[in-house]
């Protein structure tokens, strides 16, 4: 029997329709006493395990996609001087990196010498790279989208798994009243037994959730962190290893947990205790009690019914996270904004969540500074076009050969490799505290997994 009959079985069963509804067909008829018991429990709890365990490897693919290629395919897209913008498309179905290489050289009659030198250079190394680029920009369009596919089926598992939550409370709550099970339970089985399974699915799935909104917020955290480096901000794309790190890091302190039963020890005990208080806590929540009332207006008599409520009412266009998460990716605000939404989101006490941090406090420090910076080197620039001497410390600090800057006294490090880059100082996030801290982050990320993996056939 697959899960999602299994769980409508016990979660969505009449217990409180009229005389005429049929009664339910008792699910693994052929088990008995504790086999029953820990079957029933074991159907239910291995779907949730398996929902992390397929996203996270779908979602490494697109990490190692991106750690061996994207991050090098974004800093020289970076350089071309050809603005490009990575957005979720209008579809929803994928991520697209956009940008407009023009076939021809165009002229205007204001341009001096130098415009016209520096506009004839920028459009030529547009066209030398064109066919490079168009292979990074698909090998990263498939990674992206592959996140959001990921990012798509996680969610909609987060939201299915609070609608079953919310049918087991009913139906707990229901036989406290004296009602009885939906079927006529097997040999050797309780209510009292029958109850238990309840309530520790109800504690499996609320654990199973927060394991799956860490999965989500790391795929939301890669996808924003890989669009800050394109025109909308122009952040530095090494920032992606050091997110990338992180999550790697999640994931090996977050398997999912076994699907067997637990037995007769303090675990047991211990998860059938937090059962009973999510069971409290959401007979209280607005949403529950909104939720509750719309049942009680309605009669199923037949499953396809039933299935047919659950798919519209889990829509992802009806989830306000997915759709802030919508906001993040393709939203045309100061990216550093959805970096303060996203750390919201984040589980406090995660890598991801510290980086995200750091990230936050960083950029602070980099804005108080950043604009005087770029007036500085407009300056600078212009002075030593002219051949005028510069006043020893009118100068901003020169990036260094990999093309960052350091901003602010243990501010951040910048994108400065590209004149675009450095004409959107004030719009970069900033990850990284110095120059020290980027290497060591390059040389982590050479070495883990990611970097060494075979990377996925798309």
């Amino acid at each position: 029997m697959r899960r999602r009959t299994f769980v409508l079985t016990f979660g969505t069963a009449p217990l409180w329709l009229p005389a005429c509804a049929h009664q339910q067909e008792t699910p693994l008829a052929h088990l008995y006493g504790k086999e029953w018991v820990h079957g029933a429990y074991e159907l239910s709890a291995t779907k949730y395990a398996a929902v992390q365990s397929s996203s996270e490897k779908a979602s490494e693919g697109a990490y190692s996609v991106i750690a061996q290629k994207g991050v090098v395919a974004l800093a020289a897209l970076q350089t071309r001087e050809v603005p490009f913008f990575i957005r979720v498309d209008p579809s929803e179905q994928g991520f697209a990196i956009a940008r407009d290489v023009p076939e021809r050289l165009t002229f205007t009659a204001d341009m001096s010498d130098a415009d016209r030198q520096s506009a004839q250079a920028r459009w030529e190394k547009a066209r030398d790279h064109v066919h490079t680029d168009y292979e990074q920009i698909r090998r990263l369009n498939w990674a992206l989208t592959t996140l959001l596919g990921q990012l798509q089926h996680v969610r909609s598992a987060i939201e299915e798994g609070k609608l079953e939550q919310y049918r087991l409370v009913r139906q707990i709550a229901a036989m406290a009243e004296g009602d009885k099970p939906p079927f006529e339970l097997p040999y050797q089985v309780s209510v009292g037994d029958y109850r238990d399974v309840l309530t520790l699915l109800l504690e499996r799935l609320d654990d199973d959730s927060k394991r799956l909104a860490r999965l989500e917020t790391d795929i939301v955290t890669v996808g924003l962190t890989a669009r800050a480096t394109d025109a909308g901000s122009g952040s530095l794309a090494a920032n992606l290893n050091k997110v990338l790190l992180a999550v790697m890091s999640d994931a090996e302190g977050s398997a999912p947990r076994a699907a067997s039963f637990p037995q007769e020890n303090d675990d047991r005990e211990k998860y059938l205790a937090h059962g009973k208080e999510i069971l409290e806590s959401i007979k209280l929540t607005p949403e529950y009690v909104k939720w509750e009332k719309h049942e009680r207006t309605k009669a199923f008599d037949q499953l396809g019914q039933i299935l047919t409520l659950v798919d519209v009412m889990t829509g992802l266009h009806t989830s306000a996270v997915y759709q802030q998460v919508l906001d993040i990716w393709r939203g045309d605000a100061d990216y550093f904004s959805y970096l303060k939404t996203l750390v919201k989101m984040l589980p406090g006490g995660s890598a991801v969540a510290k980086v995200a941090d750091q990230a936050i406090e960083l950029t602070e420090k980099v804005r108080k500074v950043a604009g005087q910076v770029q007036k500085g080197m407009v300056v600078a620039g212009a002075a030593l076009d002219a051949g005028k001497k510069v006043a020893s410390g009118q100068l901003p600090q020169v990036p260094d050969a990999g093309g960052v800057l350091q901003l602010a006294k243990d501010g951040g490090l910048l994108n400065a490799g590209s004149d675009f880059a450095r004409s959107k100082l004030d719009k970069q996030l900033a990850f990284f505290k110095d120059s020290k801290e980027l290497g060591q982050v390059s040389g982590l990320i050479g070495e883990s997994s990611l970097m060494k993996g075979v990377l996925p056939s798309f």
